[in-house]
Formats: structure tokens, C-alpha cells, sequence
């Protein structure tokens, strides 16, 4: 059976999201993931007060979500097959993960799996479901993001031939992850929705959408060849008007 190891990177301030969350990771119908919870030293013990017993609470050694994340991943070392995180106010829906497997089952060679995400507020009620399709991988490389986290699963020897997540995004490192696992092995998309995102003021998303954004479009130039990117003035327009048709067709 295909190793999970999953990482809930949390500051402990949102007990009842982080339960939540971490109760969609549990009820899996696909046999539980290796689940770690990562947080601040000084943040441990109401995280741990959160958390179910026997669940492994680690601290991380630095700062921010991405060292969270890779602490949580250096934790599990080879003893999983496929790694993968999710927010603390995010979830997965029932049968995301054996989903997510079976995508990357049938292509080998592939280094992720993505899917569609549904987008919910912050008492849990739905409202959006994005589906960006195969077309998400095309536009990923074009330097748009159609290509959503939560829900996703990573190879991990893919991850570790990348080396890991770049710390020094502190927003957008999904999407400059993304990308280089795209140009690494390829993406693998599963039309079903693989994640819920929570939409609520206190998330990173919407209180600094700016500096999302501008830091996305950074990853998303840094991984593009010279030439693709010094011909991006010509066929920029284009593509904007096509990434446009993609994401409404995707939010419909």
C-alpha cells in the first residue's frame, strides 16, 4: 500500500477550524495518512490541547508555513511514498486522498496529482467550486495559476529531487513548488474535488492578496526560459485573454 505522510502546518489560534480540518484528514475513506500537526514552539501546548491523543505535534525550527511544511516532511523521510499539506482552516473531502492515488497510479511518471477545489466561507458553507481541468497544467506553465493546493499529493522522491519547498516565498511558494514539479515529472488532474478552501477575512489569502499576487507572478516568470520570457510582451495579451475564458469556465 502507497505510504501518505500529510502535514498540518498551524499557529493553534483557530481550535475549532484546526479540528475540523484535521478531523476531514482522519475520516479518510482511504486508511488514515501518516498525519503530523507543525507549529510554533510556544504555540504547542494549546495546539496539542486541539489535537486528538496519540497525535504527533511537532515544533518547527524556523518561521512561517513553508518551514512548517518541510518540517513536517523531514519528520516522515523515506518512511511514506507520497507527502502532501493542508491549511489548518482547509479540508479534504471524503475519499480525496485514495482519489488523488489513483490519479498518480495511472501515470507514473507523473511527480503530482491536482484536482478541483471547492471553495467554502467560514461557517463551512459552500459557495464555488473552481475546475480548472487539464488546462490548469498548460496554463501553470504559461505563468498562470489555475492550479489549486488543497487536495493536492506530491511524490516524494519528485520533492526531494527538487528540494523541497523555497523558503523564500513567503506566499506563493505553492505556486513556484508547483511549477517546478510541472517541468520536473508533470501534473496529473482528477475531476473531482479533491480540497475545500476556506474563504474568510483571517485567511493569508485575502488579508494580503497583493503580495500573493505579486509574488506569484515572480514564480511564476522565475521558472520560464529565457526566450519564453523575453517574448512574453508578444504573446502575453494573448494568453491573458485565454487564462480569463479558462477561469470563468473553470468558477462555472
Amino acid at each position: 500500500m502507497v505510504r501518505v505522510g500529510m502535514v498540518v502546518p498551524t499557529l493553534g489560534d483557530r481550535p475549532e477550524l484546526l479540528r475540523e480540518c484535521l478531523n476531514s484528514l482522519t475520516g479518510q475513506t482511504y486508511t488514515a495518512p501518516r498525519l503530523v500537526v507543525v507549529s510554533t514552539p510556544g504555540a504547542l501546548t494549546a495546539v496539542e490541547q486541539t489535537t486528538s491523543p496519540g497525535t504527533t505535534v511537532l515544533p518547527q525550527s524556523g518561521s512561517g508555513i513553508v518551514d512548517a511544511v518541510m518540517t513536517g516532511w523531514k519528520y516522515f523521510g523515506d518512511g511514506v511514498d507520497v507527502l502532501g499539506w493542508l491549511g489548518d482552516d482547509d479540508r479534504l473531502p471524503p475519499g480525496s486522498i485514495t482519489q488523488a492515488l489513483r490519479a498518480l497510479e495511472r501515470q507514473p511518471d507523473a511527480a503530482m496529482a491536482y484536482g478541483q477545489v471547492r471553495y467554502i466561507d467560514g461557517g463551512g458553507k459552500a459557495f464555488k467550486i473552481m475546475r480548472p481541468g487539464r488546462v490548469g497544467s498548460l496554463m501553470l506553465r504559461l505563468g498562470y495559476n489555475m492550479v489549486y493546493q488543497p487536495g493536492c499529493l506530491y511524490r516524494r522522491t519528485a520533492v526531494e529531487a527538487i528540494g523541497g519547498l523555497d523558503d523564500s516565498f513567503r506566499l506563493a511558494f505553492d505556486v513556484d513548488f508547483h511549477r517546478r514539479l510541472a517541468a520536473f515529472g508533470g501534473l496529473r488532474y482528477v475531476a473531482s474535488v479533491l480540497g475545500e478552501i476556506r474563504y474568510h477575512p483571517d485567511s493569508l489569502t485575502v488579508r494580503r492578496l497583493s503580495e500573493s499576487q505579486r509574488e506569484a507572478e515572480l514564480a511564476l516568470s522565475r521558472q520560464m526560459p529565457d526566450w519564453l520570457r523575453r517574448t512574453r510582451p508578444v504573446w502575453r495579451p494573448a494568453t491573458d485573454v485565454l487564462h480569463r475564458a479558462s477561469a470563468k469556465v473553470a468558477g462555472r
